[in-house]
Parts: C-alpha cells; sequence; structure tokens
C-alpha cells in the first residue's frame, strides 16, 4: 500500500516539475528572444546560426529554474492532495506523511548531483560557446560591431563616428573619422555621406570603403588641405590579441570545475610565493625607503591575488549552491503546499516566485560581500541557505510532523 502511495505521490509531482521549468525558461529566455529576433530581422544573421545561439543560451537558463521547479512542483502536488483531503486520509490510515514526500526528495537529492555536474561542466561550456560564436557573428557582420550615433574609440589610430547604418547590408550614413594616430599634431579628418564596412578574412583590419566625401588636413602652420572624393578606403587595423583572445581566454563563468580549481591553485600558489617576498622586503625595510616600497608594493599585489581568488571561489561555491537548491527548495515548496491546502498552478508560481526572489536578493548580496572580501566566499555563496535554513526547517516540522521547532527549544509559538 506505502508503494503504491508513494509512486502515487511521485507521478503528482513530476509533471509539475517538468512544466515549471518550461514555463520559466520560456519566461527567463524572453530578454534573449528580443536580441535572437533582433538578429535574424535587422542584421540578417543566418536562422541556423540564430538557433544555435537560442540552444547555447539554454543550459544557464535550465541551471535557474530547475530548483524553481522543484520547488512550484512541490507547491502544486502536495497542496492539491492536501486540497482534495488525500492527506487526511493517509494520516487517518495510520500512514506517515513523511513516507509520501520520500521519493520526491530522493529524486530531488539526485537531481542535485545532477545539477553539480551540469553547473561545472555543461553551463560553462555553453557560457564559452555562445561567446565564441557571437564574436564570429560580429566578425561575419561588421556592423555588429559599430555602434551608431556615437564617437566610438575603439579602433586604435582612428575616433568613428557613423550617424546611421544598415545592419543587413553593413552599410553606413554619415560618416566622420579623426585621424588620433602617433605623431598626428592636429588630427586629419575625413567626412563621406554613405559607406561600406567589412573585414579582411585575417580579421586584422576593418576596412571603411566611403562614398562621395571630404578629407581635410592641416599640413603645417600655413598650408591646409581639403580634397573630395568619389571612393576612399581606409584600412582600420584591429586588435588582433584581443580577437584571438577572446577565442582561447575563458572568464570564471566560463571555466570548467577542474579549470576553476587549477586556476585557484596556481593563483595561491603566486600569492604565497609573493607573499614570502613582501615578507623579506619587510625585514629589510629598515635599510632604507625603497626597500620599504618595495614591501608595500607586494602587500599590494598580495591583496590582490587573495581577491581573485576569492572571485573564482565565488563562482565555484556559487555553482554547487545553486545546485544544492534543487533538494533545498523542494524542502520549503512541499511543506508549504501541505500548510496552504492548495495545489493550483497559480498558487505555485506565486509562492514559488517570490521565495526564489527572496534567495536570489540574499545570492548577490552574498555574492557582491564576497568579492568585496568583507565574507568568506562559502558564507557569502550559502548565505540564502543559512538564513532560510530556520523558517524552512520550522515549515517541515509543521507539515510532516505537525510539531514546531520553537517549542523544541521551549519557546511558546
Amino acid at each position: 500500500m506505502v508503494k503504491i502511495l508513494q509512486r502515487y505521490a511521485l507521478r503528482q509531482f513530476v509533471p509539475p516539475f517538468f512544466l515549471a521549468i518550461l514555463v520559466l525558461t520560456f519566461v527567463l529566455l524572453m530578454d534573449r528572444l528580443f536580441l535572437l529576433a533582433d538578429m535574424l530581422v535587422r542584421k540578417g544573421v543566418a536562422v541556423v546560426t540564430v538557433s544555435e545561439v537560442a540552444l547555447l543560451s539554454l543550459p544557464f537558463v535550465v541551471s535557474i529554474c530547475t530548483p524553481l521547479g522543484s520547488l512550484i512542483a512541490g507547491v502544486i502536488s502536495f497542496g492539491r492532495m492536501a486540497q482534495d483531503n488525500e492527506i487526511r486520509v493517509v494520516r487517518a490510515a495510520g500512514i506517515r506523511i513523511i513516507r509520501l514526500f520520500a521519493p520526491a526528495a530522493a529524486t530531488c537529492l539526485l537531481l542535485m548531483g545532477v545539477m553539480v555536474g551540469f553547473n561545472g561542466y555543461v553551463v560553462p561550456e555553453a557560457q564559452h560557446r555562445v561567446r565564441n560564436l557571437l564574436t564570429d557573428v560580429a566578425r561575419k557582420r561588421p556592423a555588429m560591431r559599430v555602434r551608431e550615433g556615437e564617437f566610438m574609440d575603439d579602433f586604435p589610430g582612428y575616433r568613428i563616428y557613423i550617424g546611421s547604418m544598415d545592419e543587413r547590408r553593413s552599410t553606413v550614413r554619415n560618416v566622420a573619422i579623426f585621424e588620433t594616430g602617433k605623431g598626428k599634431g592636429t588630427p586629419g579628418f575625413v567626412t563621406a555621406s554613405t559607406g561600406h564596412i567589412s573585414y579582411t578574412p585575417d580579421d586584422a583590419y576593418m576596412v571603411m570603403t566611403l562614398f562621395d566625401g571630404e578629407m581635410h588636413e592641416l599640413v603645417d602652420a600655413g598650408t591646409y588641405r581639403r580634397l573630395q572624393f568619389k571612393r576612399h578606403v581606409i584600412n582600420v587595423a584591429m586588435d588582433d590579441a584581443l580577437v584571438r583572445r577572446d577565442r582561447e581566454f575563458r572568464s570564471n563563468e566560463e571555466m570548467a570545475l577542474p579549470q576553476l580549481t587549477s586556476t585557484m591553485r596556481n593563483l595561491n600558489r603566486e600569492a604565497v610565493e609573493i607573499g614570502k617576498k613582501a615578507d623579506a622586503a619587510a625585514g629589510n625595510a629598515k635599510a632604507g625607503e625603497p626597500e620599504r616600497l618595495k614591501s608595500d608594493e607586494l602587500n599590494s599585489r598580495v591583496r590582490y591575488k587573495r581577491l581573485e581568488v576569492a572571485r573564482f571561489q565565488v563562482e565555484l561555491q556559487k555553482r554547487l549552491s545553486l545546485a544544492f537548491s534543487a533538494f533545498f527548495f523542494v524542502l520549503f515548496g512541499a511543506p508549504v503546499g501541505l500548510l496552504l491546502r492548495r495545489g493550483g498552478v497559480g498558487t505555485g508560481f506565486i509562492v514559488g516566485l517570490i521565495f526564489f526572489a527572496l534567495y536570489y536578493v540574499l545570492l548577490l548580496a552574498g555574492e557582491n560581500l564576497a568579492q568585496s572580501g568583507r565574507l568568506s566566499p562559502f558564507v557569502g555563496m550559502w548565505l540564502p541557505n543559512i538564513i532560510l535554513v530556520l523558517p524552512v526547517t520550522e515549515l517541515f516540522l509543521r507539515a510532516f510532523f505537525e510539531r514546531s521547532a520553537l517549542r523544541l527549544v521551549g519557546v511558546r509559538p
């Protein structure tokens, strides 16, 4: 009998879980969908490429939606069983409600292990690939790298203004270019009514082909030159090192777990070595001002290294904390559903979103405090779980054991 009821409770839990993930994923992807629609309609990017960007954006969204899905599913499934008096019948039969909850809890515990691997390997790899893909799209669609209506200092030796552009055809209008390279006393000035942007095959130069424009240049104190042209080509050197670094470099959010731990070990080793040099310089500080300044510089480098290590530790603990929340959230959702005795989809989403909003605010606060060095990375990223564990425990005891943690410690609720 108990096993039949457990299977029934699990069947009630699973469909709302996947429904919640599906709905929340769509909602959280709306911001990205606007970007994808802009790429498809205005910038003329191929449908296959846009679809790939959307697909690679999914893992990060799923990593957030999965814990919330377990919470909402707990509220809906157990709330519906309480609303239909099924929980009352089970209790009357002498069966503990916690036994009905055990399969859902075991499923979420298994899900927590899956999410550790998912957040540690799949999400960072997807983040890295989508970044590289967007860089490739920008190279193939040059106008995507140009901002209209503002002066751009991104290009070595030039300051460029573009009034408007057609992103599908990479054509521009109302162009003004100032030459600001080394050795330029008074910068040259080029204007054109229209133009076209392309890139060399090796991505080393942005080729600006200008039409119907003028060139202005002050040759010396007494000579000013003004030239009109029908067609003029300017090769703007790109930061090639930056393009190559985008292909190989990974931020902390794009590193898999082994890369994170390896980077942290290397940074810790460097901090220790610099610390030893700082101690040696501090011992010789009495010998003169240069040694004291050297000691101060080395101590500053040690502090910087430690903050850098903390940044990577924060990312590691954040992934583990989010994975744990896939189990932690169901410990809140199921008791709330039992106590509210309401299992509607609307109730589940409202309760889930309110709880997740509180959780996420605490997570962001902990992340900021940890990255600034005011909290340890572990405490900062586990702060929501630490703060919410007491109210969750109280709700869990009331719903499944009809007891109160306040009574257990001698406090009248």
